[in-house]
């Protein structure tokens, strides 16, 4: 008895003398350290608590954080606390308050403190300051959601009583235990479950004294709503609800659980003596008689290798069998450690084939339970293995767990027995869970007496080879890093308690780190210490670092960029601007910085600004193209690229301008280049368009002027005088339409004329007074002429053809009664583009304006004008071929229109004909246009002609023409037909007339065979199409001459007569020129 009692007393001095070491470390340690119990109140505060919090121990222990701090921070404290105790388990929170000296932010970790019957009672916590770290928390989840959360999931029936003895709430788990649903109960006590009075009794007898605010517990027999009864675990807690006192009872259903404590009395009994080994053998083998079992065992983790298991006991086969290591690999206990209770009802080798225990055993049943120390952390396993299938499966989990309390119960003994010899194992927990390195230092020699494990992560070392270590060998010796500064900061600390600073250390591979250091004196075990608190801030220091190089970096790219930058935040206040957006718009920096960017865009686009920069700053980039405002109030063209950007942790904008003057010129360029090119090839188009109709209308027009010119050569229309008129008149159309025809030609360029040196003032000055009578006397005509214009090359008949039609289109646009105004002089021209061919007119040149006070051109109008028959008169009055014919002959000699006109105020139409160099302008040559000798009297002709003509109308007419000249003439509408007869005997015929243009082969082509077979033969050629044709290859084809369609009878004529009136010795010489004076086309 006495040596009981001289243990116990040992062990209580031996508990005390730790207590005292606990509370030194407490005080002395830079984090909060607290406990709570499970009602919220406070239990112990240490002096940094004191001191952070501003409230004495005294002030705070023994109420509740409700009574000590504002209501918002103490239901926020009460929620993690709670939350602590249902998870039972340890958890880190971040936690912020004012404790009056501003704002903090604390990383709180927080973990229950169980009782012997492993149930949190209490919460402990240490708080570590950590505002350098955050500036700002989440909010805390509302506590009524917590509580409807946790109320839920309770695997206990959970019931909510009030005052008046009513369920006032139950959970899903009160239906699963007792049968009655939630809406059965709700509202009543217990008048639908036919208990005796004295049960209702002891039932509200727990109520009442939970409502008096003392917790209650006891097991009782309950109904369910099927008749069964059950055993029922059940605890009644006070509790607030809404204001007003209520009772919350959990009710855990222990049928199973008393089942198992009546068959284990027995077991329990018997191993009540044992411990250690010993227990854990008895254990094993009362577990093999009440499951039935052929083996069970017990194995703890090697703590040197975790993925091995040391058995501490094994039955087998009733036998008590040597212990031994086994790996966890590959095998069913592998699924169990750690996890939760496996049950496998056979096929054992077939699911772990890598665990040859099986075979060799025979077992083929396998059912395991995790084994965890009081802090949750797997140390073992309990298992049992059968070669038949075992007992109900929830059976045997319910016996393998309450063996596994006994034996974890027991390892937590032992583990506190081996603890308890160590004289600091009492604060080891809290000392090692510190996230800062802690350096106890002894107090006269400076040398370490004590360091947690995070000083030996920190450092590099063992423990044992840490407290070796001088602490001139933790210091980097780089000034003033050094041996005698940190003697000289510790002698510091002594004299005044308490020192901070930032220290450079190294560790033991020579790396060098940052610390944050905190020395403190204290007294542990009754002896004076220096405490030395370390927190690693490398990441700090190099996140500074990433912050300053970063800053360097941006700011380098920033002033380097070629676009304009600007920085905005998100009040639109310019924050940076650099060099090039200076230089792009004529800032100074001052002049930018803090003001509003809407100052410097136009007013039409500074509501488009403030409604896109918040919409940047808030993550959604934009770019578009506008115009801003240079310092001299000039605009510019950029393109805007505005993106969201982090800048001093908030957002902002960063918006980027590119000068987009260049690229509109080109794009401006680009387009006039493509609308000229779209204008060229049109104009082309219609050009060979007009063409091709010309020559077919100059085929129908030969046959209809040769006809009617035949009609009007009969006796009988010279007899007749009405019916030589119609003819007459006929004719005239005819000559009308060959002039329209014309043309048309010289739209297409398909006649050229000759080029001449011209002064236009001169020509113009002539040719008006051709003009002056077909304006009409309603139009008054006003005439500019620079006689000094220098020359240029044209052919005259062109210019005045030209003259002509512009001054037409004048009087038309007055309306017979305006004003209509000619001049020409010099004229200097740069970056304008035709209007009709859309091509760069620049340079110098001569000017033919003609100007009229008419109504002006619609811009749909100025785009068609120079198409032919495009005519917005009348229908009868106008051809819509004049400013067509003047784009042809204009161009023709190297020329543009520019075209200018408004609405109401009339048009003006400027022909630019380019200059001659003065060293060109004398070699120009000077002769007039040929003219037609009159035609002699007619003389009949002899000779045989053959005809080649692809129409045959054509061909007829010619055929009839000849005839009524005296000639035999013969049609062919082929030319290889022709060729072949002329091959037949080539002295046949006295002269060939053939068309140009026909399929298969052209009259020059025949012409060329035709020398073949006789090169004195005489050919003749006619075209109205206009295409050009080589006067040496018409030399070479031995053509006489090339007349031009429709055919004047009088000039083919006179090209016979010329071939066919010589004597024949002469016809065979060579052959005559290539064109004739009146037929050249």
């Amino acid at each position: 008895m006495n040596d009981g009692l001289a243990a116990l007393d040992q062990t209580r001095r031996a508990l005390q003398d730790s207590e005292n070491r606990l509370q030194q470390v407490l005080d002395n340690t830079s984090a909060l350290v607290f406990a709570k119990d499970s009602r919220g109140c406070y239990l112990f505060v240490n002096r940094e608590f004191e001191r952070t919090t501003g409230r004495r121990s005294c002030d705070v222990i023994g109420r509740t954080d409700e009574m000590v701090f504002p209501a918002d921070l103490a239901a926020r404290f009460r929620h993690n606390d709670l939350l602590v105790l249902h998870e039972g388990r340890a958890i880190e929170f971040e936690e912020t308050g004012d404790f009056g000296a501003g704002e903090r932010t604390f990383l709180a970790s927080k973990f229950p403190l169980l009782d012997a019957d492993g149930v949190a009672y209490a919460v402990c916590g240490i708080a570590t300051d950590i505002t350098e770290r955050r500036k700002a928390v989440e909010a805390l989840r509302d506590s009524e959601a917590q509580y409807r959360a946790i109320f839920n999931a309770s695997e206990d029936a959970l019931i909510l009583w009030n005052s008046r003895y009513e369920r006032v709430d139950v959970n899903p788990a009160h239906a699963r235990i007792y049968g009655w649903s939630r809406e059965e109960v709700l509202g009543r006590g217990y008048a639908h479950v036919d208990y005796p009075e004295d049960e209702i009794r002891r039932r509200l007898e727990l109520v009442n004294r939970a409502l008096a605010g003392e917790p209650a517990r006891a097991e009782i027999e309950s109904l369910r709503k099927d008749g069964r009864r059950i055993q029922t675990e059940v605890v009644t807690l006070p509790f607030r609800h809404r204001g007003e006192p209520h009772v919350l009872a959990i009710a855990r259903d222990i049928t199973e659980r008393k089942k198992l404590e009546q068959a284990l009395s027995r077991a329990a009994l018997a191993v009540s003596q044992s411990e250690g080994e010993a227990l854990f053998r008895e254990l094993a083998r009362y577990l093999a008689a009440i499951l039935r079992a052929d083996a069970v065992f017990i194995s703890t983790v090697d703590p040197a290798d975790r993925t091995r298991m040391q058995v501490r006991a094994l039955q087998l086969d009733g036998q008590v069998t040597e212990n031994f290591s086994y790996a966890l690999a590959g095998t069913p206990c592998e699924t169990v450690f750690g996890q939760q209770f496996r049950y496998y009802a056979g096929g054992l080798a077939e699911l772990f084939p890598l665990d040859p225990a099986f075979r060799e055993l025979g077992v083929d049943c396998y059912a395991g339970q995790p084994l965890a120390d009081s802090a949750g952390r797997p140390i073992g396993l309990i298992a049992v293995l059968s070669r038949r299938q075992l007992s109900d499966p929830a059976f045997v989990e319910s016996v393998l767990k309450i063996f596994a309390v006994r034996i974890v119960a027991e390892l937590d003994r032992v583990a506190a027995r081996d603890a308890l010899r160590a004289s600091e194992t009492s604060y080891r927990e809290i000392f090692e869970a510190s996230d800062d390195a802690i350096y106890v230092h002894d107090w006269d020699t400076g040398t370490l007496v004590d360091v947690n494990q995070r000083a030996c992560e920190r450092r590099g070392y063992a423990r044992d080879e840490l407290l070796n270590v001088s602490p001139g060998e933790l210091v980097s010796g780089d000034p003033p890093y050094t041996t005698q500064e940190a003697v000289r900061r510790i002698e510091q600390a002594k004299r005044e308690g308490t020192l901070s600073f930032e220290w450079r250390s190294r560790r033991r591979d020579g790396e060098l780190q940052w610390d944050d250091v905190r020395l403190k004196s204290a007294q542990i075990g009754g002896r004076p210490r220096i405490l030395a608190f370390v927190r690693d801030i490398d990441e700090r220091k190099r996140t500074e670092q990433t912050l300053r190089a970063r800053e360097e970096q941006y700011r380098a790219i920033f002033n380097a960029s070629v676009d304009g930058l600007v920085l905005e935040d998100a009040e639109h206040r310019v924050v940076d601007v650099n060099d090039a957006y200076l230089a792009m718009h004529g800032f100074r920096r001052e002049q930018l910085l803090g003001r509003s960017m809407a100052a410097f865009v136009p007013p039409e686009l500074q509501a488009l600004c403030e409604a896109l920069l918040p919409r940047v700053v808030e993550g959604m980039p934009c770019r578009f193209e506008a115009q801003t405002l240079r310092s001299d109030g000039t605009r510019l063209d950029v393109e805007i690229h505005g993106v969201p950007m982090q800048y001093d942790g908030r957002p902002h904008a960063l918006v980027m301008m590119r000068d987009q003057t260049d690229a509109k010129r080109a794009e401006a360029e680009q387009a006039r280049l493509e609308a000229r090119l779209r204008q060229a090839q049109k104009m082309e188009a219609i050009g060979q368009l007009t063409g091709g109709i010309a020559h077919d209308f100059n085929n129908l027009l030969t046959s209809i002027l040769g006809y009617v010119t035949l009609a009007a050569e009969r006796e009988t229309a010279l007899l007749d005088p009405k019916l030589g008129g119609y003819l007459a008149q006929a004719r005239r159309s005819c000559e009308r339409a060959r002039d329209l025809i014309q043309q048309m030609l010289l739209f297409s360029r398909g006649q050229r004329g000759k080029c001449r040196t011209v002064r236009v003032a001169q020509q113009v000055r002539v040719a008006l007074d051709t003009v002056r009578p077909t304006l009409g006397p309603g139009v008054i005509l006003e005439t500019v002429l620079d006689d000094a214009s220098p020359p240029v090359c044209i052919d005259p008949l062109h210019l005045e053809q030209v003259l002509l039609n512009l001054c037409i289109n004048a009087r038309d646009a007055v309306g017979g009664s305006g004003g209509v105004r000619v001049a020409v002089g010099r004229a200097t021209i740069g970056n304008l583009a035709c209007t009709s061919c859309r091509g760069a007119v620049d340079g110098e040149f001569v000017e033919l304006r003609v100007e009229d006070t008419g109504p002006g051109i619609a811009d749909e109008v100025l785009d068609r004008i120079f198409e032919p028959f495009y005519s917005t008169k009348e229908p009868g009055k106008g051809t819509g071929m004049g400013l067509a014919i003047v784009h042809g002959l204009v161009h023709e000699y190297g020329g543009h229109v520019l075209v200018e006109s408004e609405p109401g105020g009339g048009s003006r139409f400027r022909v630019l004909w380019p200059t001659l160099p003065a060293h060109a302008i004398a070699g120009v040559e000077g002769s007039s246009a040929p003219t037609i000798a009159g035609r002699p009297e007619r003389q009949p002709l002899d000779g045989r002609v053959l005809i080649v003509d692809d129409e045959v109308a054509v061909g007829e007419f010619m055929r009839e023409l000849l005839e009524t000249w005296g000639l035999a003439a013969t049609f062919l509408a082929c030319p290889l037909a022709a060729f072949e007869r002329v091959a037949e005997s080539p002295g046949r015929y006295d002269a060939v007339i053939s068309d140009q243009a026909m399929p298969r082969m052209t009259g020059l082509q025949l012409a060329q065979a035709l020398r073949t077979l006789r090169d004195d033969l005489p050919v003749f050629l006619y075209s109205g199409y206009g295409e050009g044709i080589d006067a040496a290859e018409v030399q070479a084809a031995g053509v006489r001459s090339v007349l031009r369609k429709p055919l004047d009878p009088a000039l083919l004529e006179e090209a016979l007569r010329a071939v066919l009136a010589a004597p024949a010795a002469q016809r065979a010489g060579s052959a005559g020129p290539a064109f004739s004076a009146g037929g050249t086309t």
